[in-house]
């Protein structure tokens, strides 16, 4: 068997780069450890989409079921410091848009299901020399030739093992828990974000699910708190603080799902005729809903290269255009990631003279306009991440 991309993961970045090569005529092929119907039902984690993200979906015929957000109100629950963010102010309909998860991975499964092998994984990678394809080697000892193997299967990337990429990661030492509710009081397109000593809680619309309006939570707690306490326990018993904090009533409405909360990356992104994309080759924590984002920016610019390299030739310099998506993406993910390791450590510090820091930063940014669109262009897409 022979393809041009073979793409290790058949999530929602790798199912999306295959589908946006297929539009371009280039060959790819979606390696999937699960089965087809390994599908799960109920619709409880969710992603927020900035305007770049959606505007990518939107042009490969991808439409699902989305809540829109128009404001986002930033509160330090410990203290007066406050910043509200409007579409208004950038002359825009919405900041962002939040989906199930699911719905978007099985829409986005759907437009490939021709082009993946499920029930597999990729065992071996043989690189050839840059103007020679590559042999992988699946699970079950299928061999497929290829110019460019995509790891897009997230943080244990089978591909990073394989090409014993250098990984670097670090513990927020915090657990995230996610779950829908149901509310009232609250503006139906607007998302709350409350800093406080209980953990970092936002929660925001969440998509329509049989006709019923629902949110959806992402509560990040230090670990501290958890050690007398399972996560479904804390959140039950301090559920009631964010409510005060809110003015509203917050009623549970599916399971409470948690994992723990930890950052990636790895020193190179490229290694012969293997890449890393998206999880793959980077985390941050959830605190501005900015992964997925990152994740389909980095598939936007490995999609154009490739492209591009096939636009001016029938065989692209593969180490070129490895290199450009790496020298494109790279560094911008690790000043993000950066950015986002700040922000936890300020909002979650319980000394009193970085709390009143915050305060005066997040009220100080609130009063100067310039700031305020560089954060909300910068939060809906806008500008490149």
């Amino acid at each position: 068997m022979k393809t041009i991309v073979t793409i290790s993961g058949g999530g929602i970045i790798g199912n999306y780069i295959s589908s946006k090569l297929h539009n371009h005529n280039i060959d790819s092929l979606v390696i999937e450890k699960l089965s087809k119907s390994n599908q799960v039902k109920e619709n409880i984690r969710t992603l927020t989409l900035n305007q770049a993200s959606k505007k990518l979906l939107d042009e490969i015929g991808v439409n699902v079921n989305y809540a829109e957000i128009k404001k986002i109100f930033v509160n330090d629950g410990e203290g007066s410091g406050k910043i509200n963010f409007s579409s208004d102010e950038i002359g825009s309909d919405n900041l962002s848009y939040v989906v199930f998860f699911n719905d978007l991975q099985q829409a986005l499964q759907q437009k490939t299901l021709e082009r993946t092998i499920f029930e597999n994984e990729i065992k071996k990678i043989i690189s050839g020399e840059p103007s020679k394809n590559s042999e992988v080697t699946l699970s079950n000892n299928q061999s497929i030739l290829t110019k460019f193997v995509a790891g897009c299967d997230g943080r244990n990337s089978k591909v990073a093992k394989i090409g014993k990429f250098k990984e670097i990661n670090n513990s927020y030492n915090q657990t995230a828990a996610t779950f829908t509710v149901t509310v009232n009081n609250l503006e139906e397109t607007s998302a709350y974000q409350i800093f406080s000593e209980k953990g970092i809680f936002a929660i925001m619309p969440a998509p329509k699910s049989s006709g019923k309006l629902t949110h959806t939570v992402v509560w990040s707690i230090d670990n501290k708190r958890l050690k007398d306490a399972d996560i479904e326990s804390y959140v039950i018993d301090n559920i009631n603080y964010f409510e005060s904090k809110l003015g509203t009533k917050i009623k549970i409405f599916s399971k409470i799902l948690s994992f723990n909360l930890i950052n990636h990356h790895y020193q190179s992104y490229v290694s012969d005729s293997m890449v890393l994309i998206g999880d793959a080759a980077h985390s941050i924590h959830p605190l501005a809903g900015q992964g997925i984002n990152l994740g389909f920016a980095d598939a936007q610019v490995f999609c154009e290269e490739i492209i591009r390299g096939f636009e001016r030739s029938h065989e692209p310099d593969q180490k070129l255009v490895l290199k450009k998506y790496e020298i494109k993406r790279r560094s911008l993910n690790l000043v993000m990631l950066k950015s986002m390791d700040l922000f936890v450590n300020t909002f979650n510090s319980n000394n009193l003279y970085t709390k009143l820091i915050r305060n005066i930063g997040l009220s100080s940014v609130n009063k100067i306009n310039f700031l305020k669109r560089l954060f909300i262009n910068h939060a809906a897409g806008n500008n490149k991440i």
